[in-house]
């Protein structure tokens, strides 16, 4: 399925094969750079799997200027939320599928396929067209290309406290019939895009025509890693709710596991019995009398994925404890 989508980003060259073209006999590719390309297999972070083709952008020395690529910030979707509930718009997202290879290459790189390109172009030259997954300078030309389209196609402009913030005026009619302005916000995080609006469908189906929607488009359930939802109070009026609760119930059983593969438990130790295989940490453990080796690669690479998760659990819920720490 993914080398079905990824297959628009690169063509076969013909006429020279690899060899030839890497002894400067190929005069169309003067001055293309060879890279190698792999699939990767990774879980992100609503815990799905996902299978993707990606260049090795590390063998490319492409500029600063070609790279740099912004996102919105989670301040801003939490204010738009916000916005949101106090004027009673409504919110819809969408994920734009392989949304990298929309945008053209800025780099002059090729490949040697392998068998993941299919019998027939196995061992050819594939020139690479697309803003391919792993190419340094991706990120930034589907975000110039995509912030293009949202500027001149559905006409709002760029704001200036988050440039990843989008607004367009607009207009709704009340009850009486009197026609009322208002702004509507489309907020991007790389493929993820949020929209508040009072008639959201339009502006979806305008990016739906244009690019490929994984799953359509509606109410988030997700975003940003956060579990979005309505809330109805007791006086009836709605808020939306950003929360961690399924992510770190999440995370509880992947450290669980993890403590489990070690002989460990996840339980918490009582203070009054001391036992050594209960809990992350030893109750007698005092960090800064610890004079063991450093962690090898494996447990380094385990300490950043339990941090990652901490800050990813604080940022998603308790803002209040994040900005005390």
């Amino acid at each position: 399925k993914e080398m079905k989508n990824v297959r628009v980003a690169f063509y076969a060259h013909e006429g020279h094969t690899a060899d030839q073209v890497r002894r400067g006999e190929a005069k169309t590719l003067m001055g293309f750079n060879e890279i190698k390309c792999h699939i990767i297999f990774d879980v992100k972070m609503d815990f799905t799997r996902k299978a993707r083709f990606v260049a090795g952008g590390h063998l490319t020395d492409a500029p600063a200027c070609m790279t740099y690529s912004s996102v919105v910030s989670r301040d801003s979707v939490r204010l738009a939320f916000m916005i949101a509930a106090l004027n009673d718009l409504k919110v819809s997202a969408t994920d734009v599928g392989n949304a990298y290879l929309n945008a053209e290459c800025r780099e002059k790189v090729w490949f040697q396929a392998g068998l993941e390109c299919g019998a027939e172009d196995e061992g050819k030259v594939m020139v690479i067209t697309r803003a391919l997954y792993g190419l340094k300078s991706s990120g930034a030309a589907w975000r110039a290309m995509f912030s293009d389209f949202i500027i001149k196609t559905l006409g709002f402009a760029s704001t200036i406290v988050d440039q990843d913030v989008y607004r367009r005026k607009s207009f709704y009619q009340d009850t009486n019939g009197t026609s009322i302005p208002y702004y509507e916000l489309l907020l991007v995080y790389v493929d993820d895009v949020l929209l508040i609006s009072k008639n959201p469908d339009e502006v979806m189906d305008q990016i739906g025509k244009t690019f490929r929607l994984k799953e359509g488009y509606g109410k988030p359930t997700t975003y940003l890693g956060a579990e979005t939802y309505q809330h109805v109070a007791e006086d009836g009026s709605t808020r939306w709710v950003l929360g961690s609760g399924k992510y770190v119930k999440n995370i509880g059983e992947q450290v669980k596991e993890m403590l489990e593969q070690d002989g460990r438990s996840f339980k918490v130790p009582n203070s009054e019995k001391k036992q050594d295989n209960v809990g992350p940490l030893h109750p007698d453990y005092k960090p800064e009398l610890d004079t063991s080796d450093l962690l090898d690669a494996d447990l380094h690479a385990r300490y950043q994925q339990i941090i990652g998760m901490l800050r990813w659990a604080v940022e998603l819920g308790r803002i209040d404890i994040q900005i005390d720490v």
